[in-house]
């Protein structure tokens, strides 16, 4: 016999629906370990796969049409609306974050721009090696913008430390391996270089 009540209300399993921005979705959470070690391990070219989440995760986020392939091969121009959107997300949650956005993303830029146009004009000026120093050193102030932006991130996203992303995975090792390339072929060219130019200098 059935003894449930027929004059009872239907009862169904209710799924709590998110809100129209999921904070911890909002942008790309990564912990500073991590970024360093992908970063400088692959000789910036982390950067890329690092602006296109962030503008990806914020799209899904908040439902806007951008193109997170435009906003990471044009990042000198996108910089500055990314570090906004992730204050304007801090300030929304209420929490406090101690930096200022404009900081890190002008000094992205600069170095950017400078870096550029070293390279552009100490081609046939300077030796190979000068330039590859130069590119090295430049990943420096570089990294140090990326990761004040990456800190402010995963505060909006609840995960100050980026907890639930500090493992590597299968990708991040073939990351590494192609990072490793590079560093192999610029400090073998400047090795290279710098022997040449001293053999030079030894010979009469």
């Amino acid at each position: 016999m059935d003894d449930r009540n027929l004059y009872a209300p239907p009862v169904s399993d209710v799924t709590p629906v998110a809100g129209p921005v999921g904070r911890t979705n909002e942008f790309f959470v990564v912990s500073p370990r991590k970024f360093c070690l992908l970063y400088f391990g692959t000789f910036g070219l982390y950067q890329l796969y690092w602006f296109y989440m962030h503008w990806a995760r914020y799209r899904r986020a908040h439902s806007v049409v951008l193109s997170p392939v435009t906003r990471t091969l044009f990042a000198v121009f996108y910089t500055h609306s990314l570090t906004k959107r992730i204050d304007a997300s801090l300030r929304g949650s209420g929490l406090v974050f101690a930096w200022r956005p404009a900081v890190p993303a002008t000094v992205y830029v600069i170095a950017q721009v400078v870096g550029l146009v070293v390279d552009l004009a100490a081609q046939g000026r300077v030796a190979v090696s000068a330039i590859n120093l130069f590119d090295v050193l430049i990943l420096l102030p570089l990294g140090w913008a990326l990761l004040k932006i990456q800190g402010a991130a995963n505060a909006a996203c609840a995960d100050p430390q980026g907890e639930s992303n500090q493992l590597l995975t299968p990708a991040n090792y073939l990351w590494l391996v192609l990072g490793a390339v590079l560093w192999l072929l610029t400090l073998t060219t400047m090795a290279g270089v710098f022997m040449a130019d001293y053999v030079g200098e030894l010979r009469p």
